[in-house]
């Protein structure tokens, strides 16, 4: 086949795009993170701008750091579990309690301290660099609460309403802005769960793309909220909230469509990179990042030698470094890895 010179140049510009394309891609070198007692297993959450990195293994909190994983303890009871790390190594979370109640945490200098109250149920779900914290309190037979712990003193954030409807705070960013859900208003089901953000004590629902439900799971310094909500056919897509506006990052192509799952945006940092998870064309999830309206399958960013299916991405930090885990079996057991990036994308 003889190309005409307006044609190969046609053909020289397409192959040097595609070029480029594959220059920008990223890809990561793959660390276990094991587990404690012995075991391989273990659910990972957050991670800070040091790499460290916390969770729940073997049914307690713990701290990874530079290959050593440590047993953060707990309350006095059985169960802990680590939901954020900041960039001063503070760790929260919750914890059981001698009298078998569980209580929100705070973990700092090799002390767990009690946020909670007797009688009451707590969990600590998100911090900032500032030490304040978030996460929900409830009483016996009470719906839970959003609730800021601020200069040592726990405040009420409210919910959409009616009053005492619901509400979990899930994440802050350093200026004090927080990121969650709420459930109450009125609807023709009977009830809708709602992303919301409460910025100067003022709860605001955030939408949805479409359908009845969404859900927040991070909000990073510039305001930006990642998370999931319905489209009108009842299944979910990842959301990106920018300017007041929510984005919907799509799935990976041919992508399985179904009424409660799609794609969902766990973390987002301060590059607007979003990782999170999405349903393929065989209805399997796997975890992904989005970013320059791209979404990438971290599974194909991996040595394949690696052997791994890679299910969720949980957090990322400032550097590109990515939590991800492997679902192992149904009954959710699950293997967590650190991707640190190889090369990184043009700025």
């Amino acid at each position: 086949m003889v190309f005409s010179r307006k044609e190969f140049l046609a053909l020289f510009v397409l192959l040097c795009a595609f070029g480029a394309l594959a220059a920008e891609q990223t890809t990561y070198t793959i660390t276990d993170l094991g587990g404690l007692s012995g075991n391989k297993f273990a659910s990972a959450t957050s991670i800070n701008e040091a790499g460290q990195i916390v969770g729940i293994s073997a049914k307690h909190a713990f701290l990874w750091e530079n290959g050593v994983m440590i047993d953060l303890g707990t309350l006095g009871g059985n169960l802990s579990a680590a939901n954020a790390i900041n960039g001063r190594g503070q760790v929260v979370g919750e914890s059981e309690t001698a009298g078998g109640e569980m209580h929100a945490f705070l973990w700092e200098h090799g002390v767990m301290k009690d946020l909670g109250n007797p009688g009451e149920t707590s969990a600590a779900q998100g911090l900032n660099t500032r030490g304040e914290i978030v996460g929900a309190t409830s009483g016996k037979n009470v719906r839970g609460g959003a609730v800021l712990w601020k200069n040592g003193r726990k405040q009420s954030l409210g919910d959409l309403g009616p009053s005492g409807s619901g509400s979990t705070a899930i994440a802050i960013n350093d200026n004090g802005e927080v990121a969650g859900v709420s459930s109450g208003l009125a609807s023709n089901s009977g009830g809708v769960v709602r992303a919301v953000i409460w910025q100067h004590g003022v709860i605001r629902d955030i939408g949805t793309l479409g359908g009845l439900h969404s859900t927040a799971n991070a909000i990073n310094n510039r305001r930006e909220v990642v998370g999931w909500a319905e489209i009108g056919d009842q299944s979910t897509v990842a959301f990106l909230l920018q300017n007041g506006v929510m984005h919907d990052l799509g799935m990976l192509t041919g992508g399985v469509i179904q009424p409660g799952s799609g794609s969902q945006a766990a973390a987002v940092n301060e590059r607007g990179q979003v990782v999170g998870s999405s349903l393929n064309s065989k209805g399997e999830s796997r975890a992904v990042i989005w970013e320059n309206g791209n979404i990438v399958d971290l599974n194909d960013q991996i040595p394949a030698a690696a052997g791994l299916v890679l299910t969720r991405a949980r957090a990322i930090n400032n550097q590109g470094q990515i939590v991800v885990e492997q679902q192992i079996r149904a009954d959710s057991s699950t293997r967590s890895f650190l991707l640190t990036p190889r090369r990184r994308d043009r700025d």
